[in-house]
């Protein structure tokens, strides 16, 4: 087979799955994953501990269930970052009752300050790369998207 026909049918492929919202959308998060998790490396942080350390400053004391709720996340993905970030000296537990409520430590304090650059860093890097205009758009987009899925009865976590 001629390398030209190789490349068309490569191309016609191509373009065929970047049709798919599911495909584009999970070539997308993988490139925006290695942006951030370059810039959250920077300050021994991956970017999921970045967003906890936000979401931390930002409501103190907050449950684990609701930080599960606000980040999209499985309550069994915050458990473990958080046993991580406990190790890391980052947060602390307090346990209320049957719910745990979190807050930063005075590490985790400074962190949040290092979390919060490595996160403007990101939203940098891909504004440079697609344009601020269009990167406004397609997050509204995205999150429009997720409220509708998730009001349609999909799920609105992750999955294991």
């Amino acid at each position: 087979m001629a390398i030209h026909t190789i490349l068309v049918a490569m191309a016609q492929l191509s373009d065929h799955f970047n049709k798919c919202v599911f495909f584009s959308a999970s070539v997308l998060s993988r490139t925006l994953a290695r942006i951030a998790e370059e810039q959250f490396a920077a300050f021994d942080l991956s970017a999921p501990q970045g967003f906890f350390l936000i979401a931390l400053r930002k409501a103190p004391g907050i449950t684990a269930s609701d930080l599960a709720t606000v980040l999209c996340l499985d309550q069994s993905t915050v458990t473990k970052t958080i046993d991580r970030m406990v190790l890391k000296g980052l947060v602390q537990r307090e346990p209320v009752g049957r719910s745990v409520r979190v807050f930063l430590t005075g590490k985790g304090e400074v962190k949040e300050v290092e979390a919060k650059s490595a996160w403007l860093k990101t939203r940098q890097a891909y504004g440079k790369a697609i344009g601020e205009p269009e990167s406004k758009l397609l997050s509204a987009a995205l999150a429009k998207a997720r409220f509708k899925l998730v009001a349609d009865g999909s799920s609105g976590t992750e999955t294991a």
